[in-house]
């Protein structure tokens, strides 16, 4: 049997988020101010349904590389939006710009505003230029997050109440788990944590996610 196109779909808790889901890596879209689309974390291998259905949502002006390892699909996604400006956080542009030859904007500098009851929250403690968005949704908080959490591999459109975290992200993603640690205990938002939409496997939803994040972070 033939498998459906990817698509973008509205999130449904949120009116600005739109995903899309290739196998087990999920593309994001976010409306920003300006009425355009960010893609965050634009993955490889969607195609051109994908990018039809994404019309309907609004114009792509930014490619956002979530870290440093996140680069997969960012040459093809950049030839499909020539107009669009690729941008990271400084501490991934380094590697980024050595595994992709594209230039990169940092984030301060890109005309990346994100709506208004939106922000980009940079985890302390990591080593891989992770970036998040965070919203205020009509049931919560949302984080949109790249490998610091996933869901488990599910059908896209599955929704899942319990996150995860990858079991590479430890060494690969962590510099320094005190810190880290920390730095996720003191957010404002993760009492209010209702949904997860990470870059792997299934979205989370729920009431208690914040403390079950905090948790597999105590856990290390």
């Amino acid at each position: 049997m033939t498998k459906a196109p990817a698509t973008f779909l509205p999130l449904g808790t949120s009116d600005d988020v739109f995903t899309a889901q290739k196998g087990t890596l999920r593309c994001t879209a976010i409306r920003l101010a300006s009425g355009g689309l960010c893609l965050y974390s634009p993955v490889l291998g969607l195609d051109a349904a994908a990018w039809q259905s994404l019309r309907a949502f609004g114009q792509v002006t930014h490619l956002l590389a979530p870290n440093h390892y996140h680069n997969k699909g960012l040459a093809a996604c950049s030839a499909t939006f020539p107009d669009a400006k690729l941008c990271c956080t400084l501490a991934a542009m380094p590697r980024l710009e050595q595994q992709t030859g594209l230039s990169f904007e940092p984030l301060d500098t890109a005309d990346i505003a994100l709506p208004a009851q939106a922000s980009f929250l940079e985890p302390d403690g990591l080593k891989t230029g992770e970036i998040w968005v965070q919203m205020t949704t009509a049931d919560g908080a949302l984080w949109i997050v790249t490998d610091a959490f996933c869901g488990p591999k599910r059908a896209p459109g599955t929704v899942v109440d319990t996150p995860e975290m990858p079991g590479t992200f430890p060494r690969f993603g962590i510099k320094d788990q005190a810190v880290y640690q920390a730095w996720i205990a003191s957010q404002p938002s993760l009492d209010r944590l209702t949904t997860i939409v990470p870059c792997h496997g299934a979205v989370i939803s729920g009431p208690d996610l914040g403390p079950a994040a905090l948790q597999l972070v105590e856990d290390l």
